[in-house]
């Protein structure tokens, strides 16, 4: 059998073999998975045109991914090449949470979530953060430099602006325009969200706020869509942050939102969305076919 054989017939295992347990988290910005088997293969289902072979490497005594002949170790959930193995201390683990499926409800908070938000302590933890090691993205997107990353980046006319992303986006984003399209003919909340967009923002070579981390706008993987009078909204916590110390506690219905049709409509191409998040971000999508994959395997984060 040959080697591309091979490869379809470990992704229909992979489709269709039971799911793993995964251990109990009390705290979801701690998780790292520690099953390889069943991040692996999330990666390969969410990027089979990339990743080429999951397999197991008994000299190294360790899981691997394989994209353009070029081997990444499990490595703990880090994804490390051959030659930095043994580093695993120094970065953060690539899958590191599970995406809600519903938004955070600030009613619910317990004193011990509305401690952990406070915006001065996350300020502390994103400065003394781990970073992702580059190297699956730089194989996944063509890059690790500003200069090769841009080479990827194409502009093109979306919704109701001209936005710049990786090209490995457009063929979702031009299945998420036609969905939306169609959508607003029957849907008036998604016809007003599209007559409401105001601007849209792709890649941005950039950092994380209060850190060294590179942004995901850096690779062209995430969008924020900004809605007309978005400076009267709520919209993204950490603006909020600077004025009003319970952020977490605005209401959702006082927080601007895409209509649930919209959101759905994205997740469905492999896109998460920051409202979900207890940081959020109601502006911001980005591509994270995995999180949603392991969502449709039952593995969800908790939003309380």
């Amino acid at each position: 059998m040959n080697r591309k054989a091979l490869s379809l017939l470990l992704l229909c295992m992979l489709l269709f073999s039971p799911s793993s347990t995964l251990p109990a988290w009390s705290d979801p910005s701690e998780r790292v998975f520690d099953d390889p088997w069943l991040v692996l293969r999330s990666l390969l289902v969410s990027y089979p045109d990339r990743i080429s072979l999951v397999d197991y490497d008994s000299v190294q005594g360790d899981w691997f991914l394989e994209i353009d002949g070029t081997r990444l170790y499990w490595a703990r959930g880090r994804l490390l090449l051959k030659k930095d193995l043994g580093t695993e201390s120094q970065w953060r683990a690539y899958v590191d949470y599970l995406y809600p499926d519903k938004i955070p409800d600030p009613s619910r908070f317990t004193e011990e979530t509305i401690g952990r938000l406070n915006a001065e302590l996350l300020a502390e933890q994103r400065r003394n953060a781990l970073d992702f090691n580059p190297a699956f993205y730089t194989l996944l997107y063509g890059g690790e430099s500003r200069r090769k990353i841009e080479a990827s980046i194409t502009r093109f006319d979306w919704l109701t602006a001209r936005v710049s992303v990786h090209r490995s986006l457009v063929p979702a984003l031009k299945r998420i325009e036609q969905r939306l399209n169609d959508e607003a003919g029957s849907n008036p909340e998604v016809a007003r969200f599209l007559s409401q967009i105001s601007r849209i923002e792709g890649y941005n070579w950039r950092e994380v706020r209060d850190s060294t981390r590179r942004s995901q706008h850096s690779w062209g993987i995430a969008i924020d869509i900004l809605p007309v009078g978005w400076g009267q909204k709520n919209i993204y916590w950490n603006w909020i942050s600077y004025w009003n110390e319970k952020w977490m506690l605005i209401p959702l219905d006082r927080r601007w939102m895409p209509p649930d049709a919209v959101v759905e409509i994205f997740e469905e191409e492999g896109f998460v969305w920051g409202g979900k998040w207890h940081l959020w971000d109601n502006m911001h999508f980005e591509y994270r076919p995995e999180l949603i994959v392991l969502g449709k395997w039952g593995y969800r984060g908790t939003p309380e």
